[in-house]
């Protein structure tokens, strides 16, 4: 107890030393607590978005062999990258993958059916494309393989108003606003012909099940900068299943389909990414092609993410190097200035042991009082720093994507995914993690405080120590 009581002593004895020592730890302690706080956050992000981006794949053409191919005239027009249906649904059984998602849009139009946008097409389009015997499509039909991958209708933007989902072959379910236009409801059948008038097929027939509330608004909903055109509408789309179009397609199709297949993979381990890849071009996959990431939502997210992280780390590791220093030399300057205290006491018979515990008690207030206000400055201003940081990153990082947009092409990869999940700022927040780290880092800081003590109390017997003082 008498030992706890003189180091409480000693810190009102010494107090310029003290304060000064305070000070400088609390500055040290504040910055590792904004890097600690940044870094832990980002970190988890990055993690996330590594195990999202990592699992979802596409098959992806590389440019630079595409280009190569053409150049050298070895490009065979008729297998391009060997994509085909019958690949990306082989694909979707292999033993690698957790989950596919595969949808389909067939583009045609009805001389009975309005579409919305209808309108505003632009005749001279309609026109050129009409003068080489196809007709300008404006109704969108789009099959998923499961319900359960209609995002708008998970999100909240659409929901069944009439009627219900499709469930059955050559059911569909149409917006309220497009049959409302063309005097629609539930149990009516619709046509949907082709457009190419050389090759007329049977018209596909379907069954309205039900009509769906489009909630977007036109300005959620417009396509960029496109005008507006009826196959671009999304209140034109008719939803039904990809065994509606797969069963149409088999049915009417001559020497090619009438639609592509999207396909979204998702591995059940980011690391069997080659394995799958190498699956795929055993398959028939083009050398052209490759089964990869989406560079472009990881790039726009993580990318900026890491460069916060790297940067975070960068000035901790500053901070640490240089306000180590700095401490070490005020704790040696302070034990210097004790020595005629440590004699006293040594001559007096008090031991080693006690004296090292009275200096690391000293310095576990002075750690205690500066962490307490290292964490309250670092929690505060984390997030602003946060921010300043974060946007200079996007700024480098959308110029580093712009520069590279035009060597980047992908089957399925939807590019406006990138922009919606661009993150704009980083919520930070002083987690348990964090504090347990800032614990460690100011407890390690200690240590060296209390180390030079203990050495210097250790080395030099109290007679030396009072021989040097004469």
């Amino acid at each position: 107890m008498y030992i706890l009581k003189n180091a409480l002593k000693n810190l009102t004895r010494n107090k310029g030393r003290n304060i000064l020592l305070c000070i400088i730890m609390t500055a040290i302690l504040s910055s590792v607590a904004i890097s600690v706080i940044i870094n832990t956050t980002s970190s988890g992000i990055v993690k996330n978005y590594k195990d999202k981006f990592g699992a979802e794949v596409y098959i992806q053409t590389d440019m630079k062999k595409l280009k190569e191919a053409i150049q050298s005239g070895k490009f065979d027009s008729n297998k391009a990258t060997g994509v085909t249906n019958n690949l990306i649904r082989d694909l979707a059984k292999s033993e690698y993958l957790k989950e596919t998602k595969m949808q389909s849009k067939y583009y045609g139009v009805s001389d009975n059916l309005k579409a919305l946008d209808q309108d505003e097409d632009n005749s001279q389009m309609v026109g050129a494309i009409s003068g080489q015997g196809i007709d300008m499509p404006n109704l969108p039909v789009v099959g998923n393989d499961k319900i359960e991958n209609l995002e708008d209708f998970s999100k909240g933007n659409r929901k069944i108003i009439d009627g219900k989902m499709y469930s059955k072959k050559e059911e569909a379910i149409v917006s309220e606003e497009f049959a409302k236009l063309n005097n629609l409801k539930v149990g009516d059948t619709i046509e949907v012909e082709n457009t190419n008038k050389s090759e007329k097929y049977d018209p596909l027939k379907l069954k309205i099940s039900g009509i769906y509330q489009d909630l977007m608004t036109d300005k959620e909903d417009q396509q960029g900068v496109m005008p507006k055109m009826a196959v671009t509408n999304k209140r034109n789309e008719i939803l039904t299943s990809l065994d509606t179009l797969d069963s149409y397609n088999q049915k009417v199709k001559k020497d090619k389909d009438l639609f592509t297949i999207e396909a979204r993979y998702f591995l059940k381990d980011p690391d069997l990414l080659s394995k799958f890849d190498k699956e795929a071009h055993e398959k028939g996959l083009s050398d052209m092609a490759n089964v990869s990431t989406d560079k472009g939502n990881y790039d726009s997210i993580v990318k900026p993410v890491e460069g916060l992280q790297k940067i975070s780390n960068v000035f901790m590791t500053l901070v640490l190097v240089f306000g180590g220093s700095v401490l070490i030399l005020i704790s040696i300057l302070g034990i210097r200035e004790r020595k005629y205290e440590i004699g006293v006491l040594r001559a007096m018979g008090m031991k080693k042991g006690k004296i090292a515990l009275g200096i690391m008690f000293e310095t576990l207030s002075i750690i205690v009082i500066s962490l307490v206000c290292g964490l309250s400055i670092g929690s505060f201003s984390a997030q602003p720093i946060s921010n300043i940081l974060m946007k200079n990153q996007l700024k480098v990082q959308s110029e580093a994507m712009n520069d590279g947009f035009a060597n980047i092409a992908s089957i399925g990869s939807n590019i406006t995914d990138a922009t919606n999940a661009t993150l704009t700022n980083l919520n930070v927040s002083l987690t348990g993690s964090a504090i347990l780290a800032i614990i460690a880092i100011a407890l390690l800081l200690g240590a060296i405080s209390i180390g030079i003590g203990v050495i210097y109390i250790m080395r030099y017997e109290p007679m030396k120590i009072l021989s040097e003082r004469n």
